[in-house]
């Protein structure tokens, strides 16, 4: 007997006449059902949405050939499509082949940048200090709302940072009218399912649904005109709005339009304050779960932050931050805020060797049940552990088997910024509170546009110094330094005028300020620099003195102002352009090395042995020390660093694992020993005692 499955060898689970499995999956808890049916149907499986096949993929190993963009690219259907009525060609919501989606990429790539990210947190503290505020004050026997807590949070730090507009959460019984229009909305998006019949008895929500529509949108293109209206007094404002107002896309010298301007914004709020509320509201409810982890988070941030809850965190101590940051990525692997993302064939595909896909196919990429696929796990995928990203575990894990923000080009750009809020949140939180489960609560995940959980209250009290234990009084490392005698400025040493050309490759700026700020230490150490973007010297690098090469890598393509250069690079280059060029060495960064992607990173510096011709002033090697950290926007590099003549150090060789930074210097080559490898380079750590500017 022929089969019936037209899909087959996808599984797929018994269907109904002419609804398929539309009324099959629970409408309260969709994900949630489709990641018990990956339980039992496997790694793939599809549904019959009326007559539409719906695939549906949560093994690793086929996600893996579903994230090469080359392949696969975002498809905006479903419930998704239907949030274009709030948020446009928004980010979230556009097709990448609309022209707003690529333009507004380019625009906000900066304001998304490590580089922004600290002009933004003084305000991520003011929102941060009134949440604590507010819970300082409850009187002994008051419950905490916490998903309520959570929204209110991120949704007055996402204002103030994106478009200097208060919500005043904290100061109002209810949500703000902006907010409860949105949370209707979506509720009603979510309702919507394209069944027969549908319209009639949905006649009011829609209408509300259009009603909250214009309000929100009325609200959003009055913000705007104030802003412009006050364009002089507003210049100096870094936020993402001013970002919009006036960037221009380099790719095709345009800016945006206002109304695309309204739909980044409505964007940046849909998905800026619900997916960050349900990682802060699942977070704390795994640590009231496990004491273990409660422990050592105490822990960290006492050390970090200290006892002294009257002193702001700085954004450096927030950065030190780096077992908390691996409970959020823990959270975010159980309990991921975006549970599922929709991709689709770019061609006819055959995917695992055996499972056809046609040309645009819906694809669902199941992330709840793809972050507990046993083979990356381990056996017990389901216990929350945060060892799953000690620097170890995520240096030996498969690229793509983590995936709450997304896949490639179309990933959150805003990844960054959530992850530095929550850090600071929790941070300023544990410092202050004991956190006590008074309902003995159990996770119960309620399914919108995201998921959190669902009546989630705990009750709070204040830490004393006998909690923080060895702790109590002392100062942070990191206040100690800023209270300790300023370094000395740095000295102009007499110039031997060797040239340096130093190049760099970024589009969030964190490359570009490692460029400049080497370039600036170059300069005090006599050599005479130029600073400039790769592109600026594609084909015409010059034939004296060194050349530095500082290029990050965005969701592995090469930056924006890069893209040339490393297709000249890649083409067939006649050898005589290259003959006058030597290859200095190349500092790639070991992920073993890399703490947290908010985090620091051990000092490391290359040295350049002498050879060839020295400098007429000193016969000494130059270091170049640098601070590297790996961070979710693919930016590889976070500057500390300073020209230096050697001096006592320790050696140790590590293997090359992907080239963050390349050098080449007409002085020498990188010391290498005799019994090193083509793929290993010599590093020598900086004396932990020794501070550098």
């Amino acid at each position: 007997m022929a089969s019936t499955n037209r899909l087959s060898p996808i599984p797929h689970p018994p269907t109904k006449p002419v609804v398929g499995n539309m009324l099959s999956l629970d409408s309260t808890a969709p994900v949630q059902n489709l990641a018990r049916l990956a339980k039992e149907l496997g790694p793939i499986f599809w549904l019959d949405m009326m007559g539409a096949p719906l695939v549906i993929v949560s093994g690793h190993d086929l996600v893996e050939e579903l994230s090469d963009e080359k392949r696969f690219d975002k498809a905006v259907r479903g419930p998704l499509r239907r949030v274009r009525a709030i948020a446009g060609d928004g980010l979230f919501t556009a097709n990448t082949s609309e022209p707003n989606w690529s333009k507004a990429h380019n625009i906000l790539l900066q304001p998304f940048g490590n580089r922004a990210m600290q002009s933004y947190h003084p305000s991520m503290v003011d929102i941060a200090d009134q949440l604590v505020k507010k819970w300082e004050r409850l009187n002994a026997d008051e419950e905490i709302d916490v998903v309520h807590d959570m929204t209110a949070l991120t949704l007055d730090t996402i204002g103030l940072c994106g478009f200097d507009y208060r919500f005043n959460s904290f100061y109002r019984r209810d949500y703000h009218p902006f907010v409860e229009s949105l949370v209707r909305s979506l509720e009603t998006i979510m309702m919507i399912r394209g069944l027969p019949m549908e319209n009639l008895w949905m006649q009011k929500r829609r209408r509300d649904l259009a009603g909250d529509v214009a309000f929100m949108n009325k609200m959003v293109d009055e913000i705007v005109a104030e802003r412009r209206k006050n364009a002089e007094a507003a210049e100096d404002k870094k936020d993402m709005l001013g970002a919009m107002m006036t960037g221009v896309d380099r790719a095709t010298g345009e800016q945006l339009d206002d109304v695309n301007i309204r739909y980044q914004i409505n964007t940046f709020l849909i998905a800026g304050h619900e997916t960050t509320s349900g990682l802060l509201s699942c977070t704390l409810y795994a640590l009231l779960k496990h004491p273990d982890v409660l422990k050592k988070a105490y822990e960290e941030v006492d050390r970090v932050l200290g006892p002294d809850i009257d002193a702001k965190p700085s954004y450096q101590q927030v950065t030190q931050l780096t077992y908390i940051t691996q409970i959020l990525k823990e959270a975010l692997r159980l309990w991921p805020p975006a549970p599922a993302y929709g991709i689709s064939p770019l061609k006819d595909e055959t995917i695992g060797g055996k499972y056809k896909l046609k040309k645009n196919t819906f694809v669902t990429v199941l992330v709840l049940a793809l972050h507990r696929d046993a083979s990356v796990w381990g056996p017990n995928p389901d216990a929350f552990d945060p060892e799953n990203f000690s620097r170890e575990a995520e240096a030996a894990r498969p690229v793509n088997a983590w995936k709450p923000f997304g896949n490639g080009q179309r990933a959150c750009i805003g990844r960054g910024f959530a992850m530095h809020e929550a850090a600071l949140a929790i941070g300023m939180i544990l410092q202050r509170f004991k956190l006590i489960d008074v309902n003995r609560y159990q996770m119960h995940l309620k399914e919108t546009l995201t998921i959190k959980p669902d009546g989630f209250k705990i009750k709070v009290r204040p830490r004393t110094d006998r909690d923080r234990g060895a702790y109590t009084g002392r100062t942070t490392t990191t206040a100690a330094a800023s209270s300790a005698a300023p370094a000395p400025r740095a000295r102009t040493r007499p110039g031997h005028n060797t040239p340096l050309l130093v190049l760099y490759g970024s589009n969030l700026g964190t490359a570009e300020e490692l460029a400049t700020r080497v370039a600036d230490l170059a300069e005090v150490n006599g050599f005479s620099t130029k600073l400039a973007p790769l592109d600026d010297f594609v084909g015409k690098l010059p034939e004296q003195g060194g050349v530095l090469i500082f290029c990050a890598s965005y969701n592995g393509a090469p930056p924006d102002n890069a893209t040339q250069f490393v297709k000249w690079l890649g083409s067939d280059l006649p050898s005589v352009r290259l003959r006058q060029q030597r290859l200095a060495g190349d500092l790639s960064v070991d992920p073993a090395l890399h703490r947290r992607s908010t985090g620091g990173a051990r000092r490391q510096q290359c040295l350049c042995a002498r050879r060839g011709r020295r400098t007429r002033r000193s016969r000494r090697p130059v270091r170049i020390l640098v601070r590297e950290t790996a961070s979710a926007g693919g930016e590889a590099i976070r500057p500390r660093h300073q020209f230096r003549s050697q001096r006592r150090r320790r050696a140790a060789v590590h293997d090359r694992a992907g080239g963050a930074i390349s050098g080449q210097c007409d002085r020498g080559t990188w010391r290498r020993r005799a019994d090193e490898g083509a793929g290993q380079h010599r590093i020598a750590e900086q004396d932990r005692g020794q501070r550098l500017g």
